[in-house]
């Protein structure tokens, strides 16, 4: 260790007690500052031997952690149990995050308004239009391009002319029981865009509310770096607190 060379010893359990009351501290300062916009995300660091599910709720005001839980991102049962003390004391009222169905369910169980990250929503479309590309009839490629302008210029009435364009396209099925055609693929995806436009949008009307949840994964960016640094968190205590410090930006 660097204090080493100046004739000076520190034990790790020093270090390890000093983390934790820094943490303490800091969560304790975040504790009760309201926060109205909270970024969520997931991450999945190295812990007692294999990855951890660990979500991560952020102001995304100033851009710091406000708390760390461990759990899966998909579970919406333990995501409300982990979000909805933050929103009592905080006064949460807009979350963002990726398109997991489960931050949905959680929103509209806690009265929240949503806005799901551009990025996520543009990169999961394109990689869906990419595929229909190759599987649709030609004459349905207008209804592809419509999709990817609607996407890009996100207007007000775009749920509607979603919609239109999903009754448009004959339903039909092929296969086994069950299986979706092509066009079939195609009328879900409008219908499901039409359905969650407004969650697409919240930025537009509210402008404190990012159209990304970059502010979060920066964050959640910092907490990365540190655990590449270690070998694996040996408990869940040591995990919470340097995570927490590292996505602070508080250097130890």
């Amino acid at each position: 260790m660097v204090l080493s060379a100046f004739g000076e010893s520190l034990s790790h359990m020093t270090v390890w007690r000093d983390m934790q009351e820094q943490a303490g501290l800091l969560e304790k300062r975040r504790g009760w500052q309201g926060v109205r916009v909270l970024g969520v995300d997931g991450l999945y660091p190295l812990g007692w031997g294999k990855k951890q599910p660990v979500l991560v709720a952020v102001d995304l005001g100033d851009g710091q952690p406000v708390a760390i839980g461990q759990l899966d991102e998909g579970n919406p049962q333990a995501v409300g149990r982990f979000l909805q003390p933050l929103v009592q004391r905080l006064g949460v009222s807009v979350i963002v995050t990726d398109d997991l169905s489960s931050f949905r369910t959680v929103a509209d169980k806690l009265g929240l308004e949503r806005q799901v990250c551009q990025f996520h929503v543009r990169r999961w479309v394109g990689r869906t239009l990419h595929e229909l590309k190759d599987t649709v009839p030609k004459e349905w490629f207008w209804v592809l391009d419509e999709i990817k302008r609607l996407l890009s210029e996100l207007p007000p009435e775009g749920s509607r002319r979603l919609f239109e364009l999903w009754k448009q396209i004959p339903e039909r099925r092929i296969g086994q029981a069950g299986e979706r055609s092509p066009l079939e693929m195609l009328r879900y995806l409008l219908l499901r865009l039409s359905e969650h436009w407004e969650s697409y949008r919240v930025f537009d009307w509210q402008k404190d509310v990012p159209w990304t949840n970059n502010g979060t994964e920066q964050v959640i960016g910092r907490m990365k770096m540190r655990s590449r640094t270690v070998r694996g968190y040996k408990s869940w205590q040591g995990m919470w607190a340097a995570l927490l410090l590292a996505g602070s930006g508080t250097a130890f």
